[in-house]
């Protein structure tokens, strides 16, 4: 445990995310975590971000960072494909990692970062910013004690729309450095959430995933049932080619239908539970689970929060690289059931099968994934 009395944070990709999100959550807990510094490769940026965000401790190498700075805790932020090799340097250099998602492209990568965990003693923690929105945790521990009866149904639509532009940033649209695309860019987190909230005992998964008009490499929609080791089942729909952009989650239950309508960050007030009256009547029942702890306009905050706390306790934090695993393993049985055109069971996936080293082992001309552009 650092001797630090604040946690000193450093973040490492300072457009985008970086800048929208994670700066604006370390500098919003003052009171919590230091920023130490700010990397990125490119100058321009990181001068911008050093200005806007106070910091003048500003780099282009986070080795040099790391060995001036020593901070507890790395946030990276920079695209998917540098994410394992930037989290396993950080945590040799003695910090915890907190990581955007997709935390990995592969399982057997997970696995080296489960490793290198397990070496360091320092942990890696995945971006689940849904579960850390208004109104997530409190659905999670009513589902989870079966405050409403066991979670017999869940459903989860990611309909959002990214024009051709979107991927003009060239490490976008490919396997190479974006790994996948619509399910694992876009909806990642909505996948996230309703595995999560049925229990995560999801059991096998029937999907397809398809390239229908974007010119791009990965998918641009999804489509995928589940089954649950509970006998529960879900859908999953996932794309960014919709004009109406919504985000849409359910879960039902044996005694109530648990709703979130939202789009990029679930908020509080987007939640409904509705149940059948003694009348036979749907209706909408107004009661939460309490208590419910004060809303987060930014949910990374929220979780860098938790990290946070489980820094100064000296405990294990959520989500680490292990539980990312999961959700990975998932979305990798979807994508091998897409090009194989069969269920895939949990588990099935192992050292020696090809999805095992890649989420697109088939490669363009893989079953059911067909670029017609």
């Amino acid at each position: 445990m650092s001797s630090h009395p604040l946690a000193r944070v450093a973040v490492v990709g300072a457009g985008g995310i970086g800048a929208a999100a994670h700066l604006p959550a370390v500098t919003s807990l003052a009171g919590e975590a230091e920023l130490v510094a700010i990397v990125d490769l490119d100058e321009d940026r990181r001068a911008a971000a050093g200005a806007q965000f106070g910091c003048d401790r500003l780099y282009a190498d986070m080795a040099q960072m790391q060995a001036e700075q020593r901070p507890d805790i790395v946030i990276i932020a920079t695209p998917p494909h540098l994410h394992e090799p930037l989290s396993i340097q950080a945590m040799r250099a003695g910090a915890w990692v907190y990581c955007e998602k997709p935390l990995t492209g592969s399982l057997a990568s997970a696995d080296r970062i489960v490793a290198a965990e397990a070496e360091t003693g320092q942990w890696t923690i995945s971006v689940s910013q849904f579960r850390y929105a208004g109104g997530s945790q409190q659905a999670h521990e009513a589902l989870r004690s079966h405050r409403w009866g066991r979670p017999l149904i869940g459903v989860a639509h990611t309909t959002w729309y990214r024009g051709p532009e979107y991927w003009d940033i060239p490490w976008r649209g490919k396997f190479a450095t974006e790994f996948a695309g619509a399910t694992t860019t876009q909806a990642y987190h909505a996948v996230d959430l309703l595995l999560w909230l049925m229990g995560g005992d999801w059991a096998s998964v029937s999907g397809i995933a398809d390239t229908l008009a974007r010119p791009i490499e990965v998918e641009d929609a999804s489509a995928a049932v589940v089954r649950f080791e509970s006998g529960a089942i879900a859908t999953l729909l996932s794309t960014v080619l919709s004009s109406k952009q919504e985000t849409r989650l359910q879960v039902i239950a044996e005694r109530a239908t648990v709703d979130l309508d939202t789009l990029y960050l679930p908020q509080r007030d987007e939640w409904s539970l509705r149940r059948i009256d003694d009348e036979g009547q749907t209706v909408v029942d107004a009661s939460w689970p309490e208590p419910e702890p004060p809303l987060e306009v930014n949910a990374h905050r929220s979780q860098l929060r938790a990290i946070l706390a489980a820094w100064r306790e000296g405990r294990v934090p959520e989500v680490t690289a292990s539980e990312a695993r999961a959700t990975l393993e998932f979305l990798t049985a979807l994508y091998k059931s897409s090009a194989t055109g069969a269920p895939v069971a949990r588990g099935d996936i192992g050292a020696g099968d090809p999805f095992y080293e890649a989420l697109d082992a088939a490669g363009p001309d893989r079953k059911g994934v067909h670029a017609r552009v």
